[in-house]
């Protein structure tokens, strides 16, 4: 028994996945803060740097906000973040952040700020 968060797990991890997520959470500090379930992955042209793993892999939300920062100035890069539910958005950079949900029936990018951007992010991550 270890004290967790409902926005820690899927419920759906495999077990890989699941000793991944525990060794992450730090699950013997007993007032520690939620790290929200989180997969990702990305590409930036500006840096070169890229995800290596061949889909999204666990990280943390700090790891996400800095990859949205550094997507300014590099056409084509992006950021895809995954949380708990399955639920995917992609973040592209064309002269400014775009984000649109997909699998998402409608959902157009929409341009958007960086500030607005994180608060996002971090909402979908709690939910």
């Amino acid at each position: 028994m270890f004290p967790a968060y409902a926005c820690e797990f899927s419920g759906g991890e495999s077990l890989g996945e699941a000793e991944t997520r525990y060794r992450m959470l730090h699950l013997n500090h007993l007032g520690r803060e939620p790290l929200p379930f989180l997969k990702m992955r990305f590409a930036n042209t500006r840096t070169g740097g890229r995800s290596t793993n061949p889909g999204r892999g666990f990280t943390e939300p700090r790891r996400l906000v800095e990859e949205f920062g550094r997507l300014e100035g590099g056409p084509g890069s992006f950021a895809e973040f995954e949380n708990r539910h399955g639920r995917v958005w992609r973040v592209e950079w064309h002269g400014a952040w775009y984000i649109a949900e997909l699998d998402a029936h409608g959902s157009a990018p929409r341009e958007t700020g960086l500030d607005e951007l994180v608060e996002f992010a971090m909402e979908r991550l709690r939910d």
